[in-house]
């Protein structure tokens, strides 16, 4: 399958998506429609040198073993149930259709993982990102909680050690502190669903050498962790 992906601000990237063997892990962004009132492609924000990046990071510093570079689909495509983990940005835009629905909830409960980052709020204002990824997320699970994650849920502690509580985070130029980190679980107890709200990890891969009191370095950790999580998990 040949996909032409339009990026923010022009340009244009040729992706050649295909599923993944039985040999290696390859990092895959969900593509999805915006709501009419967002800026444009808010799916590709990040994209792609943030996989990039993170890809580099993964085969530099753990033994997971890559199968080419990160891919981009979309939840109707029958290519995510190859996948163990997907990444999906800026839920603060999404739109949904029945078809996407339905298959990442199939998605989910066979096994996948989601990764859902790069929204937020200002303190003290309505939470138009958060209620848009909540109608969202609720048409996937209706009947599903959205779990706060302590400081001592071994995600944080797979692979690299991480304190949430005093992890920095890329928007603290205007949330300061305000970083919260949610899973959804499925009947067994298993994560299937980790949420970065007020948080964008994607920002942190994007721009490694950018000043950011370690928040980018605490990114590439926080994604890995997951990884790790998904794949052993």
């Amino acid at each position: 399958m040949v996909t032409i992906l339009l990026l923010p601000g022009g340009g244009a990237v040729v992706e050649r998506a295909r599923a993944q063997s039985d040999q290696g892990f390859r990092f895959v962004r969900i593509r999805y429609e915006s709501v009419p009132y967002s800026r444009s492609a808010t799916w590709a924000y990040d994209y792609p040198s943030a996989e990039r990046n993170l890809h580099t990071a993964i085969e530099r510093t753990t033994s997971i073993r890559l199968d080419g570079p990160p891919i981009v689909l979309e939840l109707q495509d029958d290519e995510i149930h190859d996948h163990p983990v997907l990444y999906l940005t800026e839920p603060g835009y999404w739109l949904t259709n029945d078809d996407e629905i339905n298959n990442l909830r199939d998605y989910l409960t066979r096994g996948g993982f989601l990764i859902i980052d790069d929204f937020h709020d200002y303190a003290g204002r309505p939470r138009y990102q958060w209620d848009n990824f909540y109608d969202n997320i609720r048409r996937v699970f209706p009947d599903r909680e959205l779990v706060p994650l302590s400081s001592d849920h071994p995600i944080w502690s797979i692979y690299y050690e991480i304190d949430p509580d005093a992890a920095p985070s890329t928007k603290a130029y205007f949330l300061p502190d305000d970083d919260e980190y949610y899973a959804i679980y499925d009947d067994n107890g298993r994560m299937m669903v980790v949420i970065c709200y007020n948080q964008d990890i994607g920002d942190g891969w994007e721009w490694p050498n950018r000043n950011m009191d370690d928040a980018s370095s605490v990114s590439f950790q926080m994604a890995i962790n997951f990884i790790f999580f998904a794949l052993t998990h």
